[in-house]
């Protein structure tokens, strides 16, 4: 057991404080927070998430960030959730060491607002419709794309927060290319992973196999026992171009994950501290993009998802729960004059079986469902306007049918400054769990939760710095509530969320400096309450400096107060905020050889994001990495 401590609402004044002193000390930055990339690269770059077709980020309407593998080697982060923590609208929240439940909030929305996505394939579970992020290696990721707002006219349901998109390593220079890398940290944590690519004419090959392990910490502040975390897993991609006409790409990946948690019950319902649970995830992808003429492209894609989870509650068998997603999309995009006009239409198919001793005797009552929307959007760029219209409608066997859109209209104010407004609509699918739980208490009569998003935007971009602003304000209705002695799902719930978002950042030829705070009020508009761990105030600067063969960095993360229920009582309460630093370093020793190493939360400061759980204290890691 580590830490167990919470601080006074001085404790995030003062955090929050000192990031806000170090943002006067900022040269200003990003409007598209690309944060590794010189301002004129990040014109050039390109990204696929937004509207599902490839777009410079300078002409992406939407609230965007692009995180490089560079960055990823960069920040030396263990995590999809520590590269993540306080971005610009995002917060984590995970209830205790590697491997527990996370949760993520974009924009103050709910946990599973979020559209998380590999390669453009959805890896959320189909039983309670949220992303295990155990199953996200950093090692296999070549970039992360982030969509900040609702995307459901483009994407369908769940992305009413915004998107985050891994897209794997492929491999991209001419040859054969390997890296191995070996790390070691506190809490008996070792990281190994083996990474290789050949490029030979019009053939891409890369492969992936990671291997993480730690002794972990007690996840309750209550604990007495460390909860252990072990992941294994190998990814595989295949590119082919056949000629200029066609683009093949295949890929495989499969993730086993082993961990040990607090909080569950015997048979006889009585609390312990002796958890465990295995689980894993394999998905399949298949896409074939084809350019019928100079412009007029075709793409098609098929992908499967099969997660499984088990667990062991006080030594006896808790029950399995196992999902399988099947996707098939079809999209043209046509390249005119009066701009790019895309048509698609995507089917996606899910089904589950569980069985344990806490299932009802029927199980699930329905143990499948299946989805299909027709969508279609247009960009257009005319001088100094741009315009991005887009609409979207689903039909869902089981709840019903969806019509979203969103339009977006941005005016260059000068070459360097861009001025625009959204508008956009979205909805969250009630998840099987909610319409038909094993456990006895689902509501099949659920509806989708809806929202509406607007969005005020200002861009400045010059050589070497940019800034930018941001201003949202979003409603939900029919927010999925769980009432009653057996927790039966009804929509009663609203919220509000209205935020500003301010990106700020400096990219020198030795020295970058990035910062993104958020400003928000989270809340529930039926209680008049603030949203269960979401704070008004977060921020994160990130500064580093190369000198050499050398380079240094630090980050520092701050967070206000957050309303939360207290774990062991079920009692409204507050979560005192905070401020962590890390630091970081790394040595090209040689071509082919670089050492790294890091201390996370250098003051081990006590802090929580849960209520009741543990956070990491002061953590030390290094490693070295071989180039073949």
């Amino acid at each position: 057991m580590k830490h167990n401590n919470t601080r006074g609402r001085a404790s995030a004044q003062a955090s929050f404080t000192l990031v806000g002193s170090l943002l006067l000390l900022t040269p200003p930055a990003v409007a598209a927070d690309a944060l590794t990339t010189d301002s004129s690269e990040d014109l050039d770059t390109v990204q696929v998430t937004a509207n599902r077709i490839p777009q410079l980020q300078n002409d992406v309407l939407a609230s965007t960030d692009v995180i490089t593998r560079d960055e990823i080697d960069r920040l030396q982060a263990n995590s999809l959730v520590d590269l993540l923590q306080s971005r610009n609208g995002i917060e984590v929240a995970r209830s205790g060491p590697m491997g527990s439940q996370t949760s993520l909030f974009m924009r103050g929305t709910e946990s599973d607002h979020t559209l998380i996505l590999v390669n453009g394939q959805r890896v959320a579970n189909s039983a309670d419709g949220l992303a295990h992020f155990e199953f996200l290696p950093l090692a296999a990721v070549e970039r992360v794309e982030i969509v900040r707002g609702p995307r459901a006219s483009v994407y369908g349901a769940d992305a009413i927060g915004g998107v985050i998109n891994l897209i794997t390593r492929g491999g991209s220079e001419v040859g054969q290319h390997a890296e191995v890398t070996l790390r070691a940290g506190s809490d008996g944590t070792f990281r190994q992973n083996a990474q290789f690519s050949s490029v030979e004419d019009d053939t891409r090959l890369s492969a992936n196999l990671h291997h993480d392990e730690s002794d972990g910490f007690s996840a309750r502040d209550t604990g007495s026992e460390d909860d252990g975390y072990e992941a294994t897993g190998a990814e595989l991609r295949l590119g082919h171009d056949f000629g200029q006409q066609a683009t093949l790409s295949l890929g495989v990946a499969n993730t086993e994950t082993d961990y040990d948690y607090d909080d569950c019950y015997d048979s006889s319902f009585s609390a312990s501290e002796d958890c465990h649970g295995e689980g894993s995830q394999m998905v399949l992808d298949a896409s074939l993009l084809t350019h019928l003429n100079p412009n007029w492209d075709m793409t098609v894609s098929v992908a499967r998802t099969r997660d499984e989870y088990e667990n062991t509650e006080a030594g006896s068998d808790a029950g399995r729960v196992a999902s399988t997603r099947n996707e098939v999309g079809l999209r043209h995009d046509f390249y005119t004059d009066l701009g790019t006009l895309s048509l698609g239409v995507d089917h996606r198919e899910e089904s589950l079986d569980a069985d344990g001793p806490y299932f009802t005797a029927e199980g699930y009552s329905v143990d499948s469902r299946y989805a299909t929307g027709v969508y279609g959007s247009w960009h257009l760029q005319q001088q100094r306007h741009h315009v991005t219209t887009s609409l979207r409608y689903d039909d869902d066997n089981r709840y019903g049918h969806q019509m979203t859109g969103g339009s977006s209209y941005a005016y260059d104010l000068t070459a360097a400054q861009q001025l625009g407004a959204s508008y956009s609509s979205a909805f969250k699918a009630p998840n099987l769990i909610d319409l038909y739980s094993p456990y006895g208490s689902g509501n099949p009569d659920l509806d989708a939760e809806t929202s509406t998003t607007a969005e005020l935007f200002w861009r400045l971009q010059q050589h070497h710095w940019h800034l930018g602003l941001n201003a949202f304000q979003t409603d939900i209705d029919n927010l999925i509530s769980y009432e009653g002695a057996d927790f039966s799902p009804i929509n009663i719930d609203r919220s509000r969320i209205r935020g500003v978002e301010l990106s700020s950042g400096w990219q020198g030829e030795a020295l970058s400096v990035n910062l993104a705070m958020t400003w928000q009020d989270p809340e529930d508009r039926d209680t008049g309450e603030q949203l269960k761990r979401r704070a008004q105030r977060f921020a994160r600067l990130d500064a580093d400096y190369a000198l050499d063969d050398w380079s240094f960095g630090a980050t520092l993360r701050g967070s206000a107060s957050r309303s939360d229920t207290d774990a062991d009582t079920y009692t409204d309460t507050r979560t005192a905020g905070y401020g962590v630093v890390d630091l970081r370093t790394s040595w090209q020793v040689m071509p082919n050889v670089k050492l790294s190493a890091k201390l996370d939360n250098v003051f081990d400061r006590e802090y929580q994001l849960v209520n009741g759980y543990n956070t990491q204290g002061r953590y030390v890691e290094g490693g070295v990495t071989f180039f073949f």
